[in-house]
């Protein structure tokens, strides 16, 4: 993803998340040297987008999202992989999820993630759940 996709990734933070990133924000998060940004389309329509910034052996998982009418199809699982290929040497991964979330905390369970700790109002109207993935422990990509 690049500066170009701006308008693809604001439709899809709207079509998916209760509190979208403002376009200040995706500007930012684009531009920045540490954050890697994926599109997964097919026959020219984003189905999904994956964000992650990378420091040292770490990555934080900013944004995960993939169509309402297109999710429970692998689409998710395929995102995380490629954003896990393009990094070999992280050894942990890090995100934060809505405790209502069950669907989006499944799948990261599924993917070996488990949660260990909690951010107080973290989304302003809810706490969020922070969730690690140790890949020393085994492959999960």
């Amino acid at each position: 993803m690049d500066p170009s996709d701006l308008l693809v990734a604001m439709e899809m933070d709207a079509l998916c998340l209760p509190k979208p990133w403002s376009e200040a924000v995706w500007r930012e998060e684009l531009g920045s040297s540490f954050g890697l940004y994926l599109l997964l389309e097919e026959g020219g329509v984003v189905l999904g987008q994956i964000g992650v910034r990378h420091v040292l052996d770490e990555l934080h998982v900013t944004t995960l999202a993939v169509r309402p009418e297109r999710r429970r199809q692998g689409h998710a699982r395929t995102l995380m992989a490629a954003a896990l290929a393009a990094f070999p040497e992280a050894r942990r991964v890090h995100l934060e999820v809505r405790p209502s979330n069950a669907a989006a905390r499944a799948l990261y369970e599924a993917l070996g993630f488990a949660t260990t700790g909690r951010r107080s109002r973290y989304y302003g109207d809810e706490d969020a759940l922070l969730m690690t993935l140790n890949l020393e422990e085994g492959p999960h990509r």
